[in-house]
């Protein structure tokens, strides 16, 4: 009859028991904190969404989920709407995806299906589709650090709820981009194609595509929760480096300079504009608005003047309180902000 064998296990076989032991206590106690941590974060997003941060910001994330173990922090919501009392809007979208790896948690990435609205005080509602809309933001102590949002096929509408005016952009691209800058607000945006339309009726331009570069300053703490319902544009200064227009077929415009917001939202600045295909913008814009006729051709006389009758150049437009003009020709009023 065998006799069963009572020999000592090697050194090599118990460093693999040990190592195997090991590898599995390592995976039952990241498990428990992965969950446990998944289930903080959940408490505190729906606790900051019920109001409980310091801007005030009530939001709610309909049947939110946690998931992404074992690598990752996910969180989706069937429906998101926000309503923020302090500035008069509210707004709800379909479905929310985001998600952050779990060795960097604050870097979260994120996903949104329209349609969304948006509904204002200020007297204005506005509704968004779009066919894809990816987005991240970095977050740290102080609030958001830093945060992009890109959409394709974006079509937006905003209604006057006072007058009935409506306004619609169309765009194949928009992509924006905001961060905090020690203290200041930095903000640049591009948009692609874009196409007007005002009460249904396409204005008479080419797809115009536009880039603007800004900065805002002292004015990083709206990224800032505990600063945010503290801050606002208004009375405010900053710096345009650099907004640039494209319609096409070389009609180019670009702007540089500073300017001010003031507490009525009115803005006003000493702005350069750089201006190539003179007579092509002036021969656009009679088309666009027939009733400025006289207007644009003034205001390229005075360019060609000023550039010594060549079709590209270079002018000042000063803009006081909302009112801008070039020299002693008035452009128009801007809205205010």
């Amino acid at each position: 009859m065998a006799v069963p064998s009572t020999a000592p296990q090697s050194p090599t076989s118990r460093k693999v028991l040990l190592l195997g032991l090991l590898i599995v206590l390592f995976i039952a106690v990241y498990s428990v904190a992965w969950h446990f941590a998944a289930e903080f974060l959940r408490n505190r997003i729906t606790g900051f969404f019920s109001g409980g941060n310091p801007a005030g910001v009530s939001a709610n994330c309909e049947n939110a989920t946690m998931g992404g173990y074992p690598s990752r922090f996910r969180l989706n919501c069937d429906r998101l709407s926000f309503d923020d009392n302090f500035q008069g809007i509210s707004a709800s979208s379909g479905p929310v995806r985001a998600a952050a790896q779990v060795y960097n948690p604050g870097q979260v990435v994120w996903e949104m299906d329209g349609p969304a609205e948006i509904r204002s005080a200020l007297g204005f509602n506005s509704t968004l589709e779009w066919s894809d809309l990816r987005a991240s933001f970095r977050a740290g102590f102080s609030g958001l650090q830093r945060s992009s949002m890109e959409w394709t096929d974006l079509k937006t509408k905003v209604t006057s709820t006072v007058t009935g005016l409506q306004i619609e952009v169309t765009t194949p691209h928009l992509e924006s981009h905001v961060r905090q800058n020690e203290g200041n607000l930095d903000y640049a945006a591009l948009i692609n194609d874009t196409v007007v339309a005002v009460n249904g009726t396409a204005i008479a331009l080419p797809p115009v595509s536009a880039s603007i570069d800004a900065t805002f300053a002292d004015r990083g703490g709206l990224l800032d929760p505990r600063l945010a319902h503290r801050q606002e544009l208004y009375g405010t200064k900053g710096e345009l480096r650099r907004m640039v227009v494209d319609a096409g077929e070389g009609r180019v415009l670009t702007l540089r300079g500073p300017f001010s917001v003031g507490n009525d939202g009115l803005i006003s600045g000493s702005i350069r504009v750089e201006i190539e295909k003179i007579r092509a913008w002036r021969d656009t814009l009679k088309t666009a608005y027939p009733d400025q006729q006289e207007t644009f051709d003034d205001l390229a006389k005075v360019l060609r003047v000023l550039t010594l009758g060549k079709d590209d150049g270079s002018a000042e437009i000063t803009i006081q309180n909302g009112v801008a003009s070039l020299g002693f020709i008035p452009l128009g009023q801007l809205p205010p902000l």
